[in-house]
């Protein structure tokens, strides 16, 4: 992998103070990352979260964000993203309702068009993304950020900045399936460079009871014939997310030749050992089976034959609880040791 986007939602100079500069401790810790990224010859990029309350007609912020990122350009980061995800579907402002013809879509893209009209005239190899508001059609946007305006990526096409990659997370907020006929449709509505942000295997929000550790699944091997970049949302659970990554990893590094279950087995016995793969495959079975029964309200009912697999994953996690990952899984542990009692 060749890219690492930073833009976690609870770091406050991220999003709620992102005006503020990162005080001298966070911001050691943030050259540290970064260094370590160039290192190893990642393109470490920084994400702004500015949309929440942002007057668009208000020149102001846009030259925070600017001096902001100079000392980011300083540090020898040359790529940056611009996100308004999950933030009201409609602007907030008066002044921006006159300004930009009740339109959401094209204040976001006239605002990117302000970043690079008045970025300094040297930083010829910077790169800017976007994240729009409306990210994917799914209806859950609308549910709970407002209904949004019609026609929104042609409107956004008509006034970002025609270098400016374009995030889309697919046909749903947290996408099943992608497909090449989906990605081609959305790049030729926005007219310009499409960067898929995968939402797996990512357990966030309403999703935090749920543990995404088996292999990326569903993704046509075709998609880098329409897409720019390709980048997933991990886990909260550091460690754990590693096994999931290294699948989607496989398959960004070669599509056509991505196996989901041989990619997996690789990851679980490169970091455990192949003795412990049985074991995985239980825990895996067992957080997808709890995931099903989640949304079909249903229990699971085990076998005796699952019982006694199931009984020996669960001992396998405890024999390793001062290991990191085996802390992050505890709560699924803790779901084991109900079912078996």
């Amino acid at each position: 992998m060749n890219t690492y986007l930073y833009a976690p939602k609870d770091d406050p100079y991220h999003r709620a103070r992102w005006r503020q500069p990162y005080p001298p401790k966070q911001w050691q810790d943030l050259l540290q990352l970064i260094r370590h990224a160039q290192k190893r010859r990642i393109d470490f990029v920084y994400g702004f979260h500015p949309g929440k309350g942002l007057c668009f007609s208000d020149d102001k912020p846009v030259e925070i964000l600017l001096a902001k990122a100079r000392r980011f350009y300083d540090a020898g980061v040359r790529t940056f993203a611009v996100l308004f995800d999950d933030i009201p579907s409609r602007l907030e402002h008066e002044i921006d309702h006159k300004n930009y013809a009740e339109s959401l879509a094209r204040a976001q893209g006239s605002w990117l068009q302000k970043i690079h009209e008045r970025q300094p005239g040297t930083w010829q190899t910077v790169e800017w993304w976007i994240c729009p508001s409306y990210y994917t059609p799914d209806p859950l946007l609308a549910r709970v950020y407002g209904d949004f305006e019609p026609h929104f990526l042609d409107t956004l096409a008509e006034y970002l900045p025609a270098n400016v990659a374009c995030f889309w997370t697919g046909p749903l907020v947290v996408s099943r399936k992608i497909t090449l006929a989906h990605a081609r449709k959305v790049a030729k509505q926005l007219k310009h460079r499409l960067i898929l942000w995968d939402n797996y295997p990512v357990n966030d929000l309403s999703m935090s009871d749920e543990l995404h550790i088996g292999p990326l699944l569903g993704r046509d091997s075709r998609l880098p014939q329409a897409l720019y970049g390709y980048l997933n949302n991990p886990l909260l659970q550091e460690e754990l997310s590693f096994i999931p990554l290294a699948t989607c990893f496989d398959y960004a590094a070669n599509p056509g030749n991505y196996r989901p279950e041989a990619s997996w087995s690789k990851i679980v016995v490169k970091r455990f050992g192949i003795k412990t793969l049985p074991h995985w495959q239980r825990i895996r079975s067992f957080c997808e089976a709890s995931q099903r029964a989640k949304k079909n309200q249903r229990s699971t009912r085990l076998s005796p034959a699952d019982r006694v697999r199931l009984k020996a994953a669960h001992d396998y996690i405890r024999e390793h609880q001062r290991q990191k990952w085996s802390r992050e899984i505890e709560p699924w542990r803790d779901l084991m040791e109900k079912m078996l009692s």
